[in-house]
């Protein structure tokens, strides 16, 4: 099981942030929290979709990441009604040059508009940091999250824009 291991950044400008890459480099992914630790997700790309039941769990100082994809899309589809918080965002995924995974997450609205913008760095478990942003996302980071700030800055509780704007940094 892997370890999750990742650095999160604050974007500003999310409509300059979002044509840095066609329209259609960008997936839809609409996530939502089950009672408990679970999390299901459907991701959209190209007419095709993925979905995925997640759970994470602080274990021995590490977080563990346990993913599994639902091959049947009933099972997002029934779950989906037993859901809490949920999440609507536009990603990009692009590896950078040292081979690091990076997700842009552009959260949406009821309405579609975009009211949070952030980067994430997928890292090995030793890692504290990548050795660069990448570089089209430079000039747009607003905040890079200390460590002792992430859990302020998870999916879970983003998924309230009025929590999302009342955060300080």
């Amino acid at each position: 099981m892997p370890t999750e291991n990742e650095r999160k950044y604050v974007l500003s400008d999310p409509a300059a942030v979002k044509t840095l890459w066609a329209p259609d480099d960008w997936s839809e992914i609409r996530q939502g929290y089950l009672t408990g630790d679970g999390r299901i997700r459907r991701l959209t790309r190209d007419g095709v979709t993925h979905d995925t039941f997640t759970c994470k769990f602080a274990a021995a100082g590490r977080l563990i990441e346990i993913e599994t994809t639902l091959a049947d899309p009933r099972d997002f589809d029934d779950l989906w009604p037993l859901t809490g918080r949920r999440v609507h965002k536009l990603r990009r995924s692009e590896a950078d040059r040292q081979g690091l995974h990076w997700d842009i997450d552009l959260l949406l609205d009821a309405d579609g508009a975009c009211y949070f913008a952030m980067a994430e760095c997928e890292m090995p478990e030793a890692m504290d940091a990548p050795p660069e942003v990448l570089p089209a996302l430079l000039p747009f980071v607003a905040y890079a999250v200390p460590r002792d700030r992430q859990g302020e800055f998870v999916n879970s509780r983003l998924a309230d824009p009025g929590y999302a704007a009342s955060l300080r940094f």
